[in-house]
């Protein structure tokens, strides 16, 4: 299972949090000098995970500024592109000579493995990530082009890759490797595309690919709610139910299996949890969005070929992969 930790300046005595954060950065986010505009008054917290190869955290802060010198990277070599969402406050990041702006609802991306600066000129709250530059980068793109500049989260294929972003975070504590393996290959394939897009190169991610990853990104986000339908993701997304299904159609899973897929693999995640071991099976599913006690152990054992129950008490050892295999769902309120 996947894990978030949080820190905070409040675990230290006021006159300690300017050097305690600046050894947060250093040790979290790469080897960065930091200065805080506030010793005292100042606060910040940082709560952070993984997501596969992505290394994710959402950072609450004053006001504070941090530079990356050659001198600092020459002593951490990893290969990383650092991506910025910003969701309150403003920022300034400069590198190469180009200096931008972020506000909220705009993100931007930087190159690790070169000189840089960050200031916050006010209170923040961002999202970052750190992302492999193999994973994003490839031969074609005019990378200095492309970095220190403001992209939208709110439109295009950026906006996708936001929302996805968001929603892999949420999920961090009930993700498994493999989950999040998954995740964090599908966030830099998004990221690589909103680069393919700004260069004015071709990208391979159509506006119905866009759509589809949009859906799950709201799936993802209300999977708990049991009203979940096809006629409110149609509603969500102003668009028929027809061309729903067409966004799906080269998935090899309908909308519906879909729904069940997530809301089995989250219910499996709770049985092997230690944290949820005082509940209820039913309650676990009922969690999740199943109305009937009945349908979910029938998809569960279908799925996984075991019973919950057993599943739990033997660890989901030799449990069979997830499968579908004409699983009953007109029963559910999805069609």
């Amino acid at each position: 299972m996947g894990a978030l930790e949080t820190i905070s300046t409040e675990q230290v005595r006021p006159r300690e949090r300017a050097a305690f954060w600046t050894e947060l950065l250093w040790t979290r986010l790469g080897r960065l000098r930091s200065e805080t505009f506030s010793d005292e008054t100042f606060r910040g917290r940082m709560v952070h995970g993984e997501v596969g190869s992505v290394k994710m955290c959402r950072l609450s802060a004053g006001r504070h500024r941090v530079v990356r010198s050659p001198d600092l990277i020459r002593q951490d070599g990893r290969g990383y592109l650092k991506l910025v969402v910003q969701l309150e406050g403003s920022t300034w990041f400069e590198q190469n000579g180009r200096k931008t702006l972020l506000a909220p609802g705009e993100w931007s991306i930087y190159d690790t493995m070169k000189a840089y600066s960050v200031s916050n000129t006010s209170p923040i709250e961002q999202l970052v990530l750190l992302v492999p530059r193999e994973k994003v980068l490839t031969s074609s793109m005019k990378t200095d082009d492309l970095m220190v500049q403001r992209y939208s989260a709110r439109t295009g294929i950026g906006r996708v890759a936001c929302d996805l972003m968001g929603t892999a975070f949420a999920e961090i504590p009930g993700s498994t490797p493999q989950s999040a393996e998954a995740v964090g290959d599908a966030i830099t394939e998004l990221l690589r595309h909103s680069l393919l897009e700004r260069s004015g190169m071709p990208t391979a991610l159509s506006h119905k690919e866009a759509l589809r990853d949009r859906i799950k990104a709201y799936i993802e986000r209300n999977l708990r709610d049991p009203g979940l339908s096809i006629d409110q993701i149609a509603n969500a997304f102003q668009c028929s139910k027809r061309n729903l299904h067409k966004t799906f159609s080269n998935d090899g899973a309908t909308i519906s299996d879909h729904i069940w897929r997530m809301r089995l693999e989250r219910c499996r995640g709770d049985l092997l949890s230690p944290a949820c071991a005082w509940k209820s099976i039913t309650e676990i599913a009922f969690s999740w969005g199943f109305n009937s006690s009945t349908h979910f152990s029938r998809t569960f054992k279908e799925a996984f070929g075991m019973p919950p129950r057993f599943y739990r008490m033997t660890e989901g050892r030799n449990a069979a992969p997830l499968i579908f295999p004409a699983l009953q769902i007109a029963d559910a309120g999805l069609t």
